[in-house]
């Protein structure tokens, strides 16, 4: 697959100019909207509305590169993903790169590309790359040996997470990274040991792990309550409300589970929207409020028209 657009002739100017401090305060508004606009279509499934909002908002600017250019360009790499447009989501990581070479979550997205595109030699080179210019980032580890086992490169996988278990010391981070890394390999008990150790020195992200490897045991009501205590500090995270939201499900407790799905989608930034009212359309339906799915379903079609599992449950639900 061809990438005809690359970044759009504007944006791959951005991405490559010098850094400038200021720009029209108007231009800049009008950049911000536009991401705003973008992100508002990645969570309605929209991915190519999204590259669209993405690229008008890159081309208020031409010829000045911030953080904000930069993080648009994530997100508009991140659409290309999701509309399986694997080699413009490459080339938009490879702007990002050739502006900073150093960029290790450039060269990591990069991989998990590349290995979505089935080129698993030029996506362990990225993670290779990621990890010289990130070599203490035991989350970024874990994600690079999860790409590499989920492809089968079991001895690379390996040589990654001994080298991310090299993360030394006893301070909150570094009890954090093993903990993740032992999580990720499946070694519960010493991710638990690492965890505990890390929530002891105010590592408080500790409670997600937890939280993951008490649910991958299911220790649902355990992994509950650490989840519980992460969102404390981290209320926006919709991806835990949505495990809650399942943890709930689970337990035929389809009223609260309801009530997490809510949260979930009240979120700012919402990229999992539509799990989230599925899941919260799943629920109304497993408690009997037939009449309310069917609203929640119609509304969600109207977001979602091409969702076929969706539409199938609506005529389903128009027989209650």
């Amino acid at each position: 697959m061809s990438f005809k657009r690359r970044l759009g002739a504007a944006a791959a100017v951005v991405l490559l100019a010098v850094l400038c401090g200021c720009g029209d305060e108007k231009k800049v508004e009008s950049e911000q909207a536009l991401r705003r606009t973008g992100i508002e279509r990645i969570d309605q499934g929209d991915y190519e509305g999204a590259v669209a909002a993405f690229d008008q908002a890159l081309n208020e600017r031409v010829g000045i590169v911030s953080k904000l250019e930069v993080d648009i360009n994530f997100y508009k790499a991140y659409a290309q993903m999701e509309a399986e447009k694997l080699s413009d989501a490459i080339a938009t990581y490879t702007a990002i790169i050739d502006y900073d070479k150093k960029n290790a979550d450039a060269y990591y997205l990069r991989g998990c590309a590349y290995m979505s595109a089935g080129q698993p030699q030029k996506a362990a080179a990225d993670f290779k790359r990621a990890a010289e210019h990130d070599k203490e980032n035991g989350a970024m580890y874990a994600g690079i040996y999860e790409q590499l086992v989920s492809a089968g490169l079991l001895d690379d996988a390996a040589g990654f997470l001994e080298q991310g278990l090299k993360i030394k010391g006893d301070s909150g981070s570094a009890c954090l990274s093993r903990g993740r890394l032992y999580y990720v390999s499946g070694n519960y008990e010493k991710a638990e040991s690492e965890l505990n150790a890390a929530l002891d020195k105010k590592e408080t992200m500790a409670n997600l792990y937890l939280g993951r490897a008490f649910q991958a045991q299911g220790r649902n009501e355990d992994a509950q309550s650490y989840y519980e205590a992460y969102l404390d500090q981290n209320p926006n995270d919709s991806k835990v409300l949505y495990e809650l939201g399942q943890i709930s499900f689970e337990a035929g407790a389809y009223e609260q589970a309801v009530s997490w799905f809510e949260e979930g989608m009240a979120c700012k930034n919402v990229m999992n929207k539509r799990e989230l009212w599925a899941g919260k359309i799943a629920a109304l339906e497993y408690m009997g409020n037939f009449d309310a799915a069917k609203q929640e379903m119609a509304a969600f079609l109207e977001s979602y028209p091409n969702d076929g599992a969706a539409q199938r449950e609506y005529v389903f639900l128009n027989t209650r």
